[in-house]
């Protein structure tokens, strides 16, 4: 797991007293980092201190999220959880479940870190997706060779490629 910043860390990055900071802050601080690193699939600091900088003000960033809607647990967890006005719908949910989709959250420095810090290996999209792998069936019918189509093949389609290097999210 990530290492997690430490309340007067938050403090300053806030700009409120550490003093204001319930002890659920901690937890929260824990849990951000774990958040991050599961959906990063990093499990140590990046080395680089622009990176690192990026990673701890995503840690803080979502922490503090969670801590100023964690009064708001049980409302948000009420049976009318989602709403469709027209053809406008949306669903309740706290910010951290939102994110461990890989979605965009709105949290400029998490969502940037979800970009930048992910690592190769991560995958494209979240549980339930898709995912492209080397061509490993090749089969015939009366057609003809048929075959499922791999990242090479795809990159010269027409119809375009997923990229799998760019981490969880495309978009």
């Amino acid at each position: 797991m990530l290492p997690a910043p430490t309340i007067a860390d938050l403090a300053t990055f806030t700009g409120r007293p550490v003093g204001t900071f319930s002890a659920y802050a901690a937890q929260a601080l824990s849990q951000a980092a774990l958040l991050l690193s599961l959906l990063t699939h990093r499990t140590e600091a990046p080395e680089d201190p622009d990176l690192l900088a990026l990673m701890n003000n995503a840690i803080m960033e979502m922490a503090d999220r969670i801590l100023l809607e964690q009064p708001y647990a049980a409302a948000k967890a009420s049976p009318f959880s989602s709403e469709t006005i027209g053809s406008y719908s949306y669903a309740k949910g706290s910010t951290a479940y939102i994110a461990k989709s890989g979605l965009p959250t709105g949290l400029l420095f998490w969502d940037l870190a979800i970009d930048l810090l992910s690592t190769k290996d991560s995958s494209l999209v979240g549980s339930g997706g898709v995912a492209v792998f080397e061509r490993t069936e090749v089969y015939s019918d009366g057609e003809g060779e048929r075959f499922v189509p791999g990242p090479g093949e795809l990159a010269q389609a027409e119809y375009g490629f997923i990229n799998t290097e760019t981490g969880p999210r495309t978009g």
